[in-house]
């Protein structure tokens, strides 16, 4: 099991598929993740809707910055993918990478340079090996992330390869320099509004609440950020269980939260959700509700709730478009339909929506760059952009900048929650504020100097 934490990332998320989801109290039906734009063909004018022209031709021109070439631009993709504990992780990164530059080459590229990528595979314990061979001949990181990625940390900042990714899980990652994290990522600072939302809808449940992590720090970090922030939202943790990385039997663990009393529960397990369930089962646990972060609005977890007709209300968190309602926000459809077109038979899921923004940002930067495009015009013009939301498919965020510059992240969420009809958007329990979110301020809880040093520590 690699975490949630993983939580910036969220992670593991499999293909929604058959769902219904429910919006503004009507309940739209697709047969597919992918259904409501299957129908449109992918533009290749450069234009990505709600972000405008990022891709164009141009000039390119000679260049003595690494990774520059007169008609190319090599970039670094990060990922986990053959790795053996999780196989397959993160490889959604390289499938929209592909895709996103197949689109903007299409168009002309970056004023005229090509994007070539460079799949730089840490197999989750290569992450130095592949971050120095980064810095021999790339450009800049863009659109992807290292489960376990302080090691890269200092080998990135010394050799001067720039970085927009997509998530960043460690604190020495979220405050590195020469960085923008598009989700506006910071070790001081938690959303969180769906655990106050919870509060609201189960007080008394919240008071004995299990919460957990792999035993890896760059996920145990997170998700004691996860626990604070929590308990600042009115949440009384009582069990906070560190697993190992890979888990085949969840039955002891399941049995821990049983014995310790937990009502609310935002489970250890992380990446497959269906043989927690099935434990839960086996031991008779109901705790009055279970929560999950966004990777698991899929399939699989779908399925595992409807085998499992006694597990307690289980809902969803996220701060990306819902992709069973692609077909009500236009990038969030051009993402879904040019996944379809440069990277045909891939599963689309909210690792491609979190790459994707990446990717969307830099382009926007890049090209405002022209011909002289240098690491530090690209960061510079990524860290001056305002109410980033990658066109619709990340909730809205204020005003972005450099990831050692104090970054702020996005108040907005929204929830979910498995249904016999499908995964079905929660209008009131989520008391939406803006379009589909509840943007309140309050769901950003800062942490304190020494919950930051608790957490600092680990």
């Amino acid at each position: 099991m690699i975490c949630k934490g993983l939580n910036q990332l969220r992670k593991s998320a499999l293909p929604l598929a058959l769902a219904t989801v429910m919006l503004a109290g009507a309940s739209v039906a697709l047969t597919s993740t992918t259904a409501g734009a299957a129908t449109r063909a992918s533009s290749s004018s450069g234009v990505w809707p709600g972000v405008g022209k990022i891709c164009e031709p141009g000039p390119g021109g000679s260049s003595s910055v690494r990774g520059v070439g007169d008609k190319t631009i090599n970039i670094a993709v990060e990922n986990d993918a053959s790795n053996t504990i999780v196989p397959g992780l993160e490889i959604e990164f390289v499938q929209q990478a592909t895709a996103f530059a197949d689109w903007c080459n299409a168009a002309g590229g970056i004023n005229g340079r090509k994007i070539v990528l460079d799949n730089r595979d840490a197999a989750l314990f290569n992450v130095a090996t592949q971050m120095t061979s980064a810095c021999q001949s790339d450009f800049m990181a863009v659109g992807g992330g290292y489960a376990i990625d302080q090691s890269g940390v200092p080998i990135r900042e010394k050799c001067g390869l720039g970085q927009i990714s997509a998530y960043v899980p460690s604190n020495a990652a979220a405050l590195g320099s020469l960085q923008v994290d598009p989700g506006g990522a910071n070790p001081d600072s938690v959303t969180a509004g769906w655990f106050g939302a919870l509060t609201k809808a189960y007080p008394s449940a919240v008071k004995k609440a299990g919460m957990g992590s792999d035993d890896t720090p760059s996920d145990v970090q997170p998700e004691t950020k996860d626990e604070f922030a929590a308990e600042a939202q009115g949440w009384k943790v009582v069990s906070f269980l560190l697993p190992p990385t890979s888990v085949e039997n969840w039955a002891p663990y399941v049995e821990s939260y049983q014995k310790s009393g937990v009502t609310a529960l935002w489970p250890a397990d992380t990446a497959n959700f269906p043989p927690f369930a099935e434990a839960m089962t086996t031991a008779g646990y109901h705790p009055a509700f279970v929560i999950l972060g966004t990777q698991f609005a899929d399939s699989p977890t779908e399925k595992s709730v409807l085998a499992n007709p006694s597990l307690p209300p289980v809902y969803v968190e996220t701060q990306w478009w819902p992709l069973t309602l692609a077909s009500q926000n236009p990038s969030t459809e051009e993402l879904v339909t040019t996944m379809h077109k440069y990277s045909k038979g891939d599963d689309i899921d909210f690792d491609d929506e979190i790459s994707a923004e990446s990717w969307l940002l830099w382009a926007k930067a890049a090209s405002a760059c022209g011909a002289a495009l240098t690491v530090n015009c690209v960061l510079n013009h990524a860290a001056a952009t305002t109410n980033w939301d990658a066109g619709g498919i990340e909730a809205p965020i204020a005003k972005l900048t450099l990831s050692n510059e104090n970054p702020q992240p996005t108040p907005c969420f929204a929830l979910m929650q498995f249904d016999p009809k499908g995964i079905l958007y929660d209008k009131k329990l989520t008391e939406p504020t803006q379009s589909i979110w509840n943007c309140n301020p309050k769901n950003v809880v800062q942490l304190t100097a020494a919950q930051q040093a608790q957490i600092n520590a680990i």
